[in-house]
């Protein structure tokens, strides 16, 4: 069944100024109709765990493809007409292993850039592996390191890998690998130490807790871009690896960043859960994704508000809602408007743009359903 409801609605929000330059040009007023869609399965048992925000679009955003790992294959769900089509299976050993699958990008000519927990690579449909990526080759491989996630914006013999290491000095840069001539770049791109500043940890005794932000690394208007949780800077490069810009605004529902804490301060295991919950109950924003119909930026963010209490052996205590907004921005970043999305109650999401509208994947009792946004 192609439609299982459809939720017609407008939402009106008013939304203030926060001193933002430009702020007479933000609108003020925030309208959207919604629908539910929901995927046809026919009968396939599609992985809605957390594999899906992993999912890439085809460049014509007429086709999701979502990782199984149940079978270890991709799968490939029809956005227009809201059915499963087939599964690629993959090999996960061998000279056309994938390794664990972590991420997929979806490029053009039907191949697959593959982000693998051990080797990464442009594989095409029938599974065959035909450019890997290995990093101990390149001219600083004595330093190799793992990474958090790699993406190319095309398959071509000078292409470029872009990775997001681990760095032991805690810093956030970007690697840029040309495969042509097996060098490596790296790019600084946190300056301000926006990430390394908001890494919280505290040793307890030998039981050592690390909580870092979430930092994105996605690939929007032929653009790579790099962005974490807790603070707002959206940094973007080119397909040669040059940073175009670097994106600053001003939110007007949200502080742009979490505040900072004095870390000499984090004497427990209590003090540290309090400054994360505190964190999370300030600011936590997602990666944008670009709209090609209206020439527009989209972003989620959001707020948590937790209960007073806490089940036994918890970090954090129960949550009691999730306050998501939306902020749309130009072509060139400027803030153009911003307001709540009640209908949304987590921005851990996978959601893009297709057709001028924002579609956000959601489980229905296990069935893959969206919500589709149009503003």
């Amino acid at each position: 069944m192609k439609h299982t409801k459809t939720l017609s609605l407008l939402f009106l929000i008013i939304l203030y100024s926060c001193g933002q330059k430009g702020t007479d040009d933000i609108q003020l007023t925030f309208s959207y109709k919604l629908d539910t869609v929901m995927i046809d399965s026919k009968g396939k048992n599609l992985d809605l765990t957390g594999y899906i925000t992993n999912s890439d679009l085809n460049l014509e955003e007429s086709t999701i493809y979502l990782f199984n790992k149940f079978d270890h294959a991709i799968d490939e769900v029809n956005l227009d007409e809201l059915e499963y089509v087939r599964s690629f299976p993959y090999d996960k050993e061998g000279p056309n292993g994938t390794s664990h699958i972590n991420y997929i990008y979806a490029l053009a000519d039907d191949l697959f850039f593959i982000k693998g927990s051990v080797k990464s690579g442009v594989f095409d449909k029938n599974g065959n592996l035909l450019k890997g990526v290995d990093w101990s080759k390149v001219n600083e491989g004595d330093d190799f390191q793992m990474f958090r996630n790699e993406l190319v914006l095309e398959f071509t013999d000078s292409m470029n890998v872009f990775a997001l290491p681990f760095n032991l000095d805690r810093s956030m840069c970007l690697d840029v690998l040309s495969v042509n001539t097996l060098t490596k770049k790296r790019i600084e791109i946190d300056s301000e130490k926006a990430y390394q500043n908001n890494i919280l940890e505290f040793d307890d005794d030998g039981r050592y807790y690390f909580l870092d932000p979430m930092v994105y690394l996605t690939s929007e208007n032929g653009y790579v871009m790099v962005s974490h949780d807790f603070s707002h800077e959206i940094y973007i490069f080119n397909a040669a690896g040059e940073l175009v810009k670097k994106v600053t605004y001003e939110p007007t529902l949200t502080p742009k960043s979490v505040k900072q804490v004095d870390k000499k301060g984090i004497v427990s295991v209590d003090i540290l859960q309090n400054t994360y919950q505190g964190f999370l109950e300030q600011v936590k924003f997602s990666p944008p994704v670009w709209d090609k119909v209206n020439n527009r930026y989209l972003r989620l963010s959001s707020q948590r508000i937790f209960m007073d209490t806490k089940a036994e052996d918890a970090f954090l205590p129960q949550l009691k809602e999730i306050k998501v907004f939306l902020t749309v921005f130009d072509e060139d970043f400027n803030l153009i408007s911003e307001g709540e999305v009640p209908e949304l109650n987590s921005e851990s999401v996978k959601y893009f743009a297709k057709d001028g509208k924002l579609w956000v994947c959601q489980s229905f009792s296990d069935e893959l359903g969206f919500l589709v946004f149009e503003f």
